[in-house]
């Protein structure tokens, strides 16, 4: 029977969205995707095959995007820290905007949703949380529950330079404000699959909030929407 219990979560980057999830699959019990994450597994691994990553090889990077997918090779290199480095940053925008890029994201996005896979320690997933740019609009319109995190700019600039200082990285607070600007509106305008909150999607803005409040705020309406049962 396909998997119903599904919590979609969009937002722009930096916002929360992945402590969210994270959060909300350790207490149901849910297997979680970062969408997000498939798209800078990709871009690194074209980055450590020395691909051009100012003129992408279309051909090169479906053909990849492809076997990445069929073998799950994809959610291995999804746990590669290297995702967030600053290298990766600056060319995932241009992977993430590919048409047939997203076309077999989403059918691996779609089948994560409708049959999540077992949790790290054999349990049976009792549902999905699916967090990205598109998944209440696009990967699952029809999510019982859905949220878009959101966070001022500035708020989210300060999160990701936190990020990449204590990765040893260096960077300056202007830098990382003009590439999440500029990371927005490539997500915003891109002609597949834009960034766009759903219209029955719950908005909740984490320029404010802990990381306890705005699980507490999603754990309530979830709480009201689905029913999860407890071992």
């Amino acid at each position: 029977m396909a998997n119903t219990n599904i919590i979609a979560i969009d937002g722009p980057a930096g916002a929360g969205k992945g402590t969210l999830t994270k959060k909300l699959c350790e207490h149901y019990g849910f297997a979680g995707l970062d969408t997000g994450s498939l798209y800078r597994a990709i871009t690194l691994c074209m980055i450590e095959m020395e691909q051009n990553m100012d003129d992408i090889n279309l051909e090169f990077a479906i053909a990849l995007t492809q076997k990445l997918s069929d073998t799950h090779k994809i959610l291995e290199y999804a746990k590669n820290p290297k995702i967030r480095s600053q290298l990766t940053n600056k060319y995932v925008a241009s992977v993430a905007k590919i048409p047939e890029i997203r076309t077999i994201m989403r059918k691996y996005q779609i089948d994560f949703g409708t049959n999540p896979p077992d949790l790290p320690d054999g349990r049976k997933a009792k549902g999905a949380v699916i967090e990205g740019r598109d998944i209440g609009t696009v990967i699952c319109p029809n999510a019982p529950v859905k949220f878009f995190i959101t966070a001022s700019p500035e708020t989210r600039a300060s999160r990701r330079l936190k990020e990449y200082l204590d990765q040893g990285e260096s960077a300056s607070y202007q830098e990382v404000l003009a590439s999440i600007i500029a990371r927005d509106e490539a997500d915003r305008t891109r002609a597949t699959s834009p960034m766009k909150q759903a219209d029955d999607a719950i908005v909740i803005n984490t320029s404010e909030n802990s990381k306890e409040q705005t699980f507490e705020v999603a754990k309530k309406i979830i709480d009201e929407r689905l029913h999860i049962t407890f071992d």
